[in-house]
């Protein structure tokens, strides 16, 4: 019976070594996957963007705002006129934190009196607003120490409390619920995972099912086929899309305090450059398994890159950029800003310039790996 196992085994052997692809996939891909991971993910947030509310406009507010930049956790990414500016960055993306000075902080610091610094933090990422309060309550605690031991020497009188305080306010998510954060995020992956699966067998289902044929014959051009792969599933997104708000809204009490028609609209450049995507996997594929194998793949990037798990701030600007070319990044942003923070389409604009950019893509490599020959 051993040598019938072992016949058995060197078969199957052979078999996967004439299948290079799911070979590759195998030995290759890991390996790439566990370098490009273990390099760009970081729970240590830095480089938060920041904005700064400065009504003081004096040199010891600017020193502070500079003095936050240098701890190497914040990068100052503008100035902001009023409260609403701030708002208009944070639900955009463009920043993460505010840093709001009071007119009086400058007198405040030079007679002696407490003066009090706000810090508005983006609390739709829980991650990054335990980051960002940290440091700068550890900041804001060695400069009032500082004060604290310059007024005892100069004065010789105690000082009831620190001369310098910080207020910090979080917006968005003031709970820190993680639901809140998780479950529009959920919309993104979900549909990723199942859009891309779906359209990823559609090709090498009709090549192993022997219907290839009746698509090669016929007048349909390259593009259209591509289209026509991709229109059916659009419904199906939606129906998914809807199912998980409605899942949120009444089971996880996450609040949707923006536009969904905007938001069904922007989805549906999301869902086909995923479907793209899926149709795209297919052509490379042979079978259906190698198609499913192409999938499950894809999902890791998205889920440790796109910001679903780890602050896309803990990440090196080179592991950024790479996940820039992912279409679920972009989508996190536009679901959680509407849902979330109330944005507006001028908010996001930006991210649906770059999903739009990948959907062309996308349909374009999809269309050129379709041959209308057989292989």
């Amino acid at each position: 019976m051993s040598s019938r196992v072992f016949v058995v085994a060197f078969k199957e052997l052979l078999q996967l070594r004439r299948d290079r692809l799911t070979l590759a996939m195998m030995l290759v891909l890991p390996v790439m996957q566990l370098l490009l991971f273990g390099w760009a993910i970081n729970t240590d947030v830095r480089h938060i963007p920041t904005v700064v509310y400065d009504q003081d406009g004096s040199s010891a507010s600017r020193d502070l705002a500079r003095s936050l930049e240098a701890t190497g956790f914040y990068d100052l990414v503008g100035a902001v006129g009023d409260y609403e500016e701030a708002a208009r960055a944070l639900r955009a993306g463009r920043a993460r934190v505010a840093l709001v000075i009071p007119a009086s902080y400058a007198s405040d610091v030079a007679r002696g009196a407490r003066a009090k610094v706000q810090l508005v933090v983006d609390g739709s990422d829980p991650q990054t607003v335990a980051s960002a309060t940290n440091t700068a309550a550890a900041l804001v605690q060695a400069r009032s120490g500082s004060l604290l031991v310059q007024r005892l020497a100069a004065t010789g009188a105690p000082i009831a409390g620190p001369p310098l305080e910080l207020e910090p306010t979080t917006w968005y998510n003031p709970e820190l619920r993680t639901a809140v954060y998780v479950v529009p995020g959920l919309v993104g992956v979900i549909l990723t995972m199942t859009m891309v699966m779906l359209t990823a067998m559609a090709i090498a289902r009709e090549r192993e099912r022997g219907t290839l044929e009746q698509l090669i014959v016929s007048p349909v051009r390259r593009t259209e086929l591509v289209v026509g792969k991709i229109v059916p599933y659009v419904l199906i997104g939606y129906v998914q899309m809807t199912l998980i708000l409605l899942a949120g809204s009444f089971v996880f009490d996450v609040p949707i305090v923006g536009s969904l028609p905007l938001l069904y609209a922007l989805a549906f450049v999301f869902i086909a450059a995923n479907l793209a995507l899926g149709l795209f996997f297919s052509t490379l594929a042979r079978t259906q398994q190698q198609a499913m194998q192409m999938s499950f793949f894809f999902m890791l990037p998205n889920i440790l890159l796109s910001g679903f798990m780890f602050p896309f701030e803990g990440m090196p600007r080179e592991a950024q950029w790479i996940s820039q070319g992912l279409p679920l990044t972009h989508f996190l942003r536009i679901v959680r800003g509407i849902t979330l923070k109330g944005a507006d389409f001028q908010d996001v604009r930006l991210e649906l310039v770059w999903l739009a950019a990948l959907l062309a893509a996308l349909v374009t490599l999809a269309s050129l790996r379709f041959s209308k020959k057989l292989t």
